[in-house]
């Protein structure tokens, strides 16, 4: 049995690439052509009749005759050239003809290879000195050192998580074919604006998704789970050095970003170590209503400064502290509570006034304004002096200085810095690749 012959047999060839040939192929290619042009020759044919007798070679009884006897006059002539010829075997040749001979050139036709050049994550690094477009290209060590000359990071523990979800953002990975390994691509942000050499890596993250997240704080903050808000506050703060922006606006929204985080997580942390200590003795009873005063100075939302103004206008009005009470019933109105906060509020106004005295004397001045230190809770008023963190801005009292920051966990306390970098705006124009490079002290080995 014979299989059925094809509808439509292919009768061509299938079509050829087109190949340079190089020396020896082209040699053998005009040997060929030569060789159409000589003569089809028989060894076996006779000769006719026009070659005459010399074409007979002369042999004698006992063997070959003298050689001189079947040539002619001038038969030795034409071994070897003579004198007439001028042929000078040692001719001088320019050096640089004999060592192109020797080493040979294009025209050998062999395959030159092109030259290796860099990686995409390399010229991230090389342009860029964001410490987003670092980590992005997997240079861990030139992120971290970036991050510690702008904003004073000396603990990266709590950057892991963050370096590795923005690292997996940087990446792509599709299927080509079933039968082989998978394709990775390094998408770009600005590949419309320039080309692969000037390219930046594409970043996940964006100021909008930051704000998003802030919203869930406030309503954690709202409900009173205060320890998780104040984790979600300081991640937010974190991931603000990995943002890129791209105007001003979006600079100061970043800035005012980390002034939030800053005053909800410093306001947070102290309500949660008040509602730690003691109230026993009068001396307990005095601190528990001056850290109480101190929330109120924070900058949060009127949502979260009604609840503040009213814990503290309680524990005042029972330390019999009427007159500051009254300063905080007033705040409180001003900011529109409910109708029923507001009636109750009227009301404990109304018996303060009645007794504009403070009972007790506390380390609490509402007209002189202040910094909170975010580490002993204390006021320090205009003046004073004060070291702060490089990131969040928070305030402390100088013998903090050198310690790692409660409201970041990360930075150092009043170290001398850069400062916050998330736009290219934000560095002169005369710094170029080559000089960040420099800068950095050498070439850029990412991962």
């Amino acid at each position: 049995m014979q299989p059925p012959p094809p509808i439509n047999p292919l009768d061509t060839n299938w079509p050829l690439l087109t190949v340079s040939k190089g020396f020896f192929e082209g040699a053998i290619a005009a040997k060929g052509k030569a060789g159409q042009m000589a003569a089809d020759m028989d060894v076996d044919a006779p000769g006719g009749e026009g070659w005459g007798e010399d074409a007979e070679l002369q042999l004698e009884e006992d063997g070959f005759m003298d050689a001189q006897d079947g040539l002619g006059e001038e038969g030795g002539a034409a071994k070897e050239e003579g004198g007439g010829w001028e042929v000078e075997e040692d001719l001088d040749l320019p050096p640089e003809l004999l060592s192109a001979g020797a080493g040979g050139g294009a025209e050998d036709g062999f395959f030159v290879p092109p030259t290796k050049g860099m990686s995409p994550t390399q010229l991230w690094c090389n342009n860029s000195q964001l410490p987003v477009d670092h980590v992005l290209a997997g240079s861990f060590e030139t992120a971290m050192r970036l991050l510690h000359d702008q904003v004073g990071v000396v603990q990266f523990g709590p950057y892991k998580q963050l370096f590795m979800q923005t690292l997996s953002r940087g990446r792509t990975c599709y299927l080509g074919l079933p039968s082989l390994p998978c394709l990775r691509g390094n998408p770009q942000r600005n590949w419309k604006d320039s080309g692969a050499k000037q390219g930046l890596p594409a970043v996940g993250l964006r100021l909008s998704d930051l704000i998003a997240r802030l919203q869930q704080c406030y309503q954690l903050t709202t409900a009173g789970r205060f320890e998780e808000a104040v984790e979600r506050f300081r991640a937010i703060l974190l991931s603000v050095p990995l943002l890129v922006v791209d105007n001003k606006q979006e600079i100061a929204e970043a800035q005012q970003l980390i002034t939030i985080c800053r005053e909800y997580i410093v306001g947070l942390t102290m309500e949660t170590e008040r509602k730690k200590l003691p109230k026993d003795t009068l001396d307990q009873q005095k601190r528990l209503c001056e850290m109480a005063a101190y929330f109120t100075h924070c900058s949060l939302q009127p949502v979260h400064m009604v609840l503040v103004l009213r814990t503290a206008l309680n524990l005042f009005f029972k330390l019999k502290n009427f007159k500051t009470a009254a300063s905080f019933a007033r705040r409180l109105l001003e900011l529109g509570p409910k109708p029923e906060v507001a009636q109750q509020t009227r009301k404990i106004l109304a018996a303060c006034e009645k007794t504009l005295t403070d009972a007790h004397q506390l380390n609490y001045d509402p007209h002189n304004p202040f910094d909170l230190c975010a580490a002993s809770y204390t006021p320090l008023y205009r003046g004073r002096p004060v070291e702060k963190c490089p990131l969040s801005g928070a305030c402390y009292c100088p013998p903090y200085k050198g310690q790692v920051c409660r409201v970041t966990q990360v930075t150092e306390i009043g170290k001398d810095v850069i400062g916050l970098r998330v736009s290219p705006l934000q560095f002169p124009k005369w710094i170029t690749p080559n000089i960040l490079v420099s800068l950095r002290g050498g070439g850029i080995h990412p991962r």
